[in-house]
């Protein structure tokens, strides 16, 4: 995604693109009104841009002639710095560049431009990879002065400054303050080509940041925000008396050190459901007080709108007052690219295919999600488009008469597929024979059923017990999902065995992905009642695995084949009857033996008589 910015009426929105072409929308006819591609786009592409407004008598006018009213002198214009340190005035009437401001003397550092910004009291201001600052005389081409604003730190990681801004103020000095934003946010003031640093705003959590400035009499505010941090940052950035240049060589003055060296905090943050991609800002009175209106639109193509009374500081993240969603009748999303603030409604951008379309919205407050349902659906497109072939087939007439009698085949018939099952094949999985929601859907799904209630459609999301699914369709989950997500889980620890499985697989992928929010309090009374669900089927566990192994052990008894007939180790067969089996006495050896000795020991006896 390229530097975009709105022009500062909102008539027009301007992107740089990959390829390096500058595109032009006009918001209120949604039409691309203009496309430029600079000279070697591949090698030196334009890599930031910014809205100015330039004179049209600038360098054409005679001296001697009268200017005009001040709106026929005036012509909007972008500024497109390059990668070869040159920056590009497009004229937009004209559709051509009309000045090419270079340095006349470029150094052999890193002329790569980062960002620009443009004001009417101050001029132009660019800043390259090598951390110098440049402000430009566009009348003539050249550079008015230079700073370096190197950011001297023990850890050393403020090396590039992604982006600059320039702080208006009242007071009666030739001063101009600046913010760069790198891994670390700044606040400097510039005077006589020396740069020195007034306040440290914090850090960053990467290198490339956005900034968006606004200003209500004598204060200013500023929003931070990052490329992979899902938080705004919000900060009173107003130009004070203690922050002046000490006159005649006088030292700093302990106050001016303690704020140049001291981190301090922001006065409110504002969290996000995913990085922001763009971001706006606005400030103005009520009766009630003074009103923030932030509007953040997220690289998963959502918009947060953020609706705030400024009444102190607060260190609680806030969430936003509605987050508005474009879809199509097909529940197709539409990405929200860009918004633009005003006091009323708001401008959204968001994608249509390869066009961009603008539409003012008003956000409602008092729903948490606001979805907007744009397009055709997929039935109609491809009616319509049959409708269309079959007029231009009837409209067909063949120049030799023996083809006068063929009829046409409709293209994309049964000989090829045609390209709306081609790209319906692309949401499928491929690995699966049936026709199975990949995971990227599968978080829109569950989004879905989350908002809605609906059960069956939240079961279809959680009955899947893979850890790889849940983890990346759990990633994008939106902040304001996670308690009724929890609550499901909650329902399914308190169901069944394989129930309890598929909770403890989904809530392992919620802890994983949003420990974060989870930690800030979000939905803690729904973890607490999963970790007691947790601890007492944990703690049921070893008398279910007892009475398991007695239950197995007995039913293993009793289908034991015990009655059932078995086959004899011996079989004997006796064919004889009892009525040819003669029946013999037993006879005793040891009895006979007993008479004889009986008869011995008479005889003994008898001879001892005589």
């Amino acid at each position: 995604m390229g530097e975009s910015a709105f022009s500062e009426n909102g008539k027009y929105y301007s992107i740089i693109s990959q390829d390096g072409r500058l595109r032009i929308w006009d918001t209120e006819a949604n039409v691309l009104k203009q496309e430029y591609t600079p000279d070697l786009h591949l090698t030196s592409p334009p890599s930031c841009l910014k809205w100015i407004t330039v004179g049209i008598s600038s360098g054409q006018q005679k001296s001697g002639k009268r200017k005009s009213s001040e709106s026929e002198q005036q012509s909007q214009c972008i500024a497109l710095g390059t990668a070869s340190g040159k920056i590009l005035i497009y004229s937009v009437t004209q559709a051509k560049v009309e000045h090419v401001l270079k340095e006349e003397k470029p150094g052999t550092y890193n002329s790569f431009i980062t960002s620009i910004d443009w004001q009417r009291k101050y001029g132009l201001f660019s800043c390259n990879k090598s951390n110098r600052v440049y402000n430009w005389d566009i009348s003539d081409g050249k550079v008015r002065n230079k700073y370096n604003v190197i950011f001297d730190s023990k850890n050393k990681q403020g090396n590039s400054i992604s982006a600059i801004k320039i702080v208006p103020h009242t007071l009666n000095t030739p001063s101009i303050y600046l913010i760069t934003a790198s891994w670390q946010v700044c606040l400097w003031r510039l005077l006589d080509n020396n740069a020195t640093i007034v306040r440290n705003l914090g850090h960053n959590t990467t290198q490339h940041a956005l900034l968006s400035l606004a200003s209500l009499k004598k204060i200013s505010w500023l929003v931070v925000g990052s490329q992979n941090e899902r938080l705004l940052s919000f900060w009173d950035v107003t130009i004070t008396e203690d922050q002046l240049p000490q006159l005649n060589g006088e030292p700093t003055s302990k106050k001016q050190r303690k704020l140049s060296n001291v981190t301090a905090s922001p006065t409110y943050n504002f969290i996000l459901e995913d990085a922001p991609r763009f971001v706006d800002l606005t400030v103005k009175e009520e009766l009630n007080g003074t009103a923030l209106n932030i509007g953040a639109a997220t690289r998963s193509g959502v918009l947060h709108y953020y609706n705030h009374m400024l009444n102190g500081a607060s260190s609680k993240p806030l969430k936003p007052s509605v987050t508005i969603q474009v879809t199509s009748p097909d529940a197709h999303p539409m990405a929200v690219q860009c918004c633009r603030l005003s006091d009323s409604d708001m401008l959204v951008g968001y994608s249509n295919g390869p066009a961009t379309l603008f539409e003012r919205i008003t956000p409602e407050t008092k729903t948490k999600t606001q979805v907007l349902i744009r397009g055709e659906s997929a039935k109609k497109r491809r009616s319509s488009a049959s409708a269309l072939d079959s007029q231009r087939q009837d409209d067909v007439s063949y120049a030799t008469p023996a083809a006068a009698g063929r009829k046409r085949n409709a293209s994309g018939g049964q000989i090829e597929v045609p390209m709306e099952a081609r790209l319906e094949n692309l949401a499928l999985d491929p690995k699966s024979r049936s026709k199975t929601a990949v995971n990227q859907n599968l978080t829109k799904l569950l989004m879905q059923g989350l908002h809605s209630k609906d059960r069956e459609l939240i079961q279809t999301v959680l009955q899947k017990d893979d850890p790889a699914i849940a983890n990346r369709t759990v990633a994008s989950l939106p902040v304001d999902c996670l308690h009724t997500l929890l609550q499901e889980l909650v329902v399914m620890a308190n169901g069944k065995t394989n129930q309890c499985a598929r909770a403890c697989t989904w809530t392992q992928a919620t802890l994983r992905a949003h420990a974060g929010a989870l930690l800030a309090g979000a939905a803690a009374g729904r973890l607490q009642l999963l970790l007691a669900v947790f601890t007492a089927r944990r703690s049921q566990l070893c008398q279910l695995l007892n009475l398991r192994g007695r239950l197995e052990l007995t039913m293993s008894q009793r289908q034991r084949p015990g009655d059932t007939a078995q086959d004899a180790v011996l079989e004997y067969n006796d064919d004889s009857s009892s009525e040819d089996m003669e029946i013999e006495k037993y006879h005793s050896d040891s009895s006979q033996s007993w008479d004889d000795e009986r008869d011995e020991k008479q005889e003994i006896e008898e001879s001892d008589e005589e």
